[in-house]
């Protein structure tokens, strides 16, 4: 047993851990020469040996179990004197594959049982109820689960009854009748009520319903009228439906038929209808396969025995230390069983208890234990979120150690893979087995939609190719442990004064008027700004936070950066930390503050699962990343030290609690973005980072400044209940909804704790005006520019209905599809749409008034992948004018939005939007009709997936045949109904900034409304898409 490097060892300690990571891990500690005790069987425990003397440790398979001398190992029992050797036991455990050895590191195998516990899922005590309700016994909204019910619900519809059969020669399957139709053609088809049986049925009605305008219908005995007629057997009666349409799209209707049979109840029957007008562009970027959805029971009990696979060699350098210990912060057994039997079981008293709690206002003395619950709901629903993208019958490719596999959608995180995490992997052959062997496969690498992973060499070695797995996906827990561990040291730390101020103690850090000499010269002229940095720089807010409430183009950012770099400057013994939640939002402050901060001077701390090929490279002098090692590196607290200002995202941040910098380190802590962030999140950075100010032992310290606006969408969560109970409420929306002291009052806000920015630099007047008076007392102020006036460059553009209205909203009736097994979205439609107005806009060359603009200056922005992928498709390859233009490669499409840059579009980490930006020129919007907030533009041009909350009180339900593939049910079931006409569905949008034009995409389904960015390496447990959870740092 020399291979696993403890033979030999005089006394040596080897650690046990489950396979499945859930048990306490424990250590074997031995010396040879012991005494033995005679042994008595205990076959309860296969981990257990009278021959392992010195043994203290908990056994995984019975969590109280001690093992000791007198609980030996039953199939090793001896009859004998001879002790067998440490080795020869741990050799007859991995011979009857009861562990896994892997170095010093020894596993064992146990079985597990899985079962996920869905939220929007309750048990029903009437058959009859088909609505989800939330703890309240309040409506919840369009859930995960409406697909499934709502497909059996069609399937009954469209089922042919009592002999009634519908018909059409365009007969699709499933109750679709689709027909091709060509713009400016008219075009009919006959759809066909036959009675097939043996007696007579009446029809009583026959309706359409959210019906297209293209759509017209007719029938020669005025059935659609409500006129009954009589179907004897083998009759039939025809209904003529027209389209006529001027462009392309998809133009549906629901049709209704009401029948009555003597003496039965009264049923009915539907079809959906639709007319699909395609151009050849359309046909090209059609789906290559159908859509295969995973439809494998989330419900049921599975129990698994896991071979552990091999992980990637390790590169990173950790000098930090770790002296406060992480926990796992597990959620109890009980909560799943609460959950998984509702409030009206047995379990009544648990769900009682457990609303308690959830119900309970905020506060010092329950705020562990509520967010360490409301954690604990999101981890549950984010269980069942990731089930969503297993996979069946899929294969791999051998590639030397390692096996490759597609994943679709990996590439815009839907599921997001990064180097080091995991998934499993069973035989689909033996999916029904009791106990299932899986396999853990590591992340090795991901290069677009192949990952590269590391198996056991049992699975290596009965590998042959097209052998057919079930895959199954998981998330990182980090991000969750890190906010559990803040939640529980905030009220540890004596964090109240901050998370829950209620003055402040007026004491400045100056001993006259503060007089600065600004960096940005901009800001004198902007008096919001200036207050803002002389408050936060004087620090007359503390120890309550100093809050900068910032709408879309207001300067956020840059006031506070500026108060970053007037503290670093006026307070030599400062010592600055600056956060955001996403990797974007956070490469932004560091690059506008080396500006006029010397590198050497700042300290870019990365995670090390984000790619280095993604860092800016104006960067990478300040960040950890080493080209010499070609790895990221901690460095120690020593060397920490000699940084004033150090850098880094919320998530990221747990790595500084850990290393336990002294109480009062850092003096100062900002949190941009703030509004993005859970509490938890954002406490991260400030429990075990920040002592509060205290005139005593912290004068000078302990200013905590927050920068967001919460009238926009907060953090993105996938639990109902830890959604109505306030964990999507960020730190920042909590202050400003809830403490005193930055309310607004008849006078405005208090400018010793809060400022409100006032001016805007980014938008045309026109774009501005709905969100102004919607949600900001109508006070923002376009400022408008010295030199040139980039918000009216386009203003006269020939295709703009209104000219000096730079907005452009153009409906479009798509359809939105997915292909294959990928689960991201794309609308032919929408494209060809975005391709018309993208020629016309290269084509006008000047014309007018306008400037040219060349396809370098122009940004394409969809938050779907394969959108994006469809759009660049379309451009590069199938549109002949777009083809022949020399720099058409240089035009930039992806799922970028926000920014001060030249052009819209910028690198960023996928899910995620850091800033939200209102577009400067004009906006073309292509939504479907209804989309895009009942044509209101969003505080980004519409086209900005930072819609705020208050306006999402206009975007309209999803189309349940948008998330289920299916057709729209009509009224009369036992379904919730929307109003057809304010369904929404992806919208294609363009904006432009300095002659820059952007064209983009915008979804308000639940998915692609709540995308907020967060860095591959904190993917925040706010956001599941999977979302964005890494396991970079455990």
């Amino acid at each position: 047993m020399a291979q696993h490097g403890i033979a030999g060892a005089a006394s040596r300690d080897v650690r046990f851990a489950q396979a499945n990571g859930k048990a306490k891990s424990f250590f074997l500690s031995w010396s040879r020469g012991d005494p033995l005790r005679t042994p008595s069987p205990q076959p309860q425990c296969p981990a257990s040996s009278s021959h392992l003397p010195h043994l203290s440790c908990l056994c995984p398979w019975q969590p109280s179990h001690t093992l000791s001398h007198t609980n030996p190992l039953p199939c090793l029992l001896r009859t004998d004197t001879k002790t067998p050797r440490f080795s020869c036991i741990l050799y007859a455990l991995k011979t009857t594959q009861q562990v896994q050895v892997r170095g010093e590191v020894v596993k064992f195998k146990v079985k597990r049982r899985v079962v996920v516990a869905d939220q929007y899922r309750r048990p029903r005590t009437n058959a009859q109820t088909s609505m989800s309700t939330s703890a309240s016994g309040q409506q919840l909204s369009f859930t995960p689960q409406m697909p499934q019910i709502y497909a059996k619900q069609w399937a009954e519809l469209i089922r042919g009854k009592h002999g009634i059969e519908i018909v059409s020669d365009y007969d699709q399957g499933n109750g679709n009748i689709r027909f091709p139709v060509v713009p400016g053609e008219p075009q009919t088809v006959t759809v066909l009520v036959q009675n097939c049986g043996a007696e007579v049925v009446t029809l009583q009605r026959f309706q359409p319903r959210q019906q297209s305008q293209e759509l017209s219908f007719t029938d020669e005995q005025g059935a659609m009228q409500g006129q009954s007629l009589l179907l004897h057997p083998g009759g039939m009666y025809p209904i003529q439906v027209r389209c006529l349409t001027t462009c392309n799209g998809h133009f549906s209707a629901v049709l209704f038929f009401e029948f009555t049979k003597e003496p039965d109840d009264p049923f009915s029957i539907s079809r959906y209808v639709a007319a699909i007008a395609k151009s050849q562009l359309a046909k090209d970027l059609g789906p290559s396969a159908p859509f295969q959805p995973y439809e494998a029971s989330l419900q049921r009990l599975v129990t698994v025995v896991t071979e552990d696979g091999i992980p990637p060699a390790s590169s990173l350098k950790n000098e930090l230390e770790r002296e406060v210990p992480l926990g796992t912060y597990r959620y109890p057994k009980s909560l799943k069983d609460t959950i998984l039997l509702g409030p009206n079981t047995s379990a009544s008293s648990s769900w009682a208890a457990m609303c308690s709690l959830l119900e309970a206002p905020l506060q010092a003395e329950n705020y562990h234990q509520k967010f360490q619950l409301l954690l604990h709901l999101e981890e549950i629903q984010m269980e069942v979120d990731i089930r969503r993208y297993d996979m069946q019958d899929v294969t791999m490719v051998q590639d030397r150690a390692l096996l490759v596999l597609d994943v679709p959608g990996v590439a815009e995180n839907r599921p997001s893979l990064l180097r080091g995490d995991h998934l499993f992997a069973h035989l689909s052959s033996e999916r029904d087995h009791s106990p299932l062997v899986r396999y853990k496969g590591y992340v090795h690498s991901v290069e677009l939609e192949k990952v590269r992973l590391g198996f056991s060499s049992k699975l290596q070695k009965m590998f042959v190719n097209n052998l057919k797995f079930d895959v199954t996906f998981t998330f990182s827990r980090l991000p969750l442990q890190v906010q559990h561990r803040a939640a529980v040291l905030a009220m540890r730390r004596g964090l109240s004064s901050l998370l829950f101020p209620s003055a402040s103690c007026h004491k400045s850090l100056f001993p006259g008027p503060f007089q600065p000499r600004w960096f940005n010269h901009k800001l004198e002229t902007n008096e919001e700004q200036c207050r803002a940095v002389t408050h936060i720089v004087t620090g007359m807010s503390r120890p309550a936070p100093y809050l900068i409430f910032g709408p879309p183009g207001t300067g956020k950012t840059v006031t506070m950066v500026e108060a970053i770099k007037q503290v670093w400057t006026c307070f030599k013994d400062a010592r600055i930390l600056a956060c955001a939640p996403s990797n974007s939002a956070t490469d932004l402050l560091c690059q506008c503050l080396i500006k006029d901060i010397a590198p050497q001077n700042i300290y870019r701390l990365i995670a090390s699962s984000r790619n280095h090929r993604e860092v800016p490279a104006d960067i990478m002098p300040c960040c950890n990343w080493d080209d010499e090692q070609s790895s990221y590196v901690y460095p120690s607290k020593e060397h920490l030290r000699q940084y004033r200002i150090i850098i880094t995202t919320l998530v990221t941040a747990g790595r500084l609690v850990s290393a336990n910098f002294p109480p009062g380190f850092f003096s100062h802590v900002f949190i941009d973005e703030c509004g993005h962030a859970v509490e938890p999140e954002s406490v991260v950075a400030i429990a075990g980072l920040l002592a509060p100010m205290d005139q005593e032992t912290n004068p000078n310290g302990g200013q905590l400044v927050l920068a967001g606006d919460p009238k926009q969408l907060g953090p993105v969560l996938t639990s109902p209940l830890a959604i109505q109970h306030g964990l999507g409420t960020s730190l920042l929306e909590r202050l400003m909804l809830h403490n005193p002291l930055y309310k607004k009052l008849s006078g405005g806000y208090d400018p010793q704790f809060i400022t409100k920015l006032l001016w805007n630099y980014r938008s045309h007047e026109a774009i501005l005006r709905i969100p102004n008076e919607l949600f900001y007392d109508n006070e923002l102020k376009v400022c408008k520019s010295n030199g040139l006036d980039i918000q009216n460059l386009y203003c006269t553009w020939e295709e703009l209905p209104k000219k000096g209205f730079p907005i452009i909203f153009h409906g479009v009736c798509g359809e939105d599809q997915r292909e294959a097994k990928s689960p991201s979205f794309f609308n032919t439609a929408e494209i060809e749409v975005l391709v018309h107005y993208l020629k016309k806009l290269l084509q006008s060359q000047g014309k007018g008034s306008c400037p040219t603009v060349s396809p370098k200056e122009i940004g394409i922005i969809s938050p779907y992948r394969k959108q994006v992928e469809k759009i660049r498709k379309a451009i590069t390859s199938l549109d002949p004018d777009l083809q022949k233009l020399p720099d058409i490669s240089q035009l930039k499409v992806g799922p970028e939005h926000g920014g001060e840059r030249s052009t819209p579009c910028h690198r960023r980490r996928e899910p995620c939007q850091p800033q939200p930006r209102v577009a400067s020129g004009p906006v073309s919007a292509v939504p479907s009709p209804g989309g895009l907030c009942g044509g209101v533009p969003g505080p980004g041009a519409a086209c900005d997936p930072h819609l705020h909350r208050a306006q999402l009180q206009h975007i309209p339900p999803v189309r349940p045949d948008l998330q289920a593939g299916l057709p729209q049910e009509p009224q009369g079931t036992t379904l919730p109904q929307a109003d057809p006409s304010s369904w929404a569905s992806p919208s294609s949008l363009w904006f432009s900034q300095a002659g820059r034009a952007a064209l983009g995409a915008q979804c308000h389904t639940r998915a692609a409304c709540t995308q907020v960015e967060l860095g591959e390496d904190e993917r925040c447990c706010s956001q599941v898409k999977p979302s964005c959870l890494s396991s970079s740092e455990a």
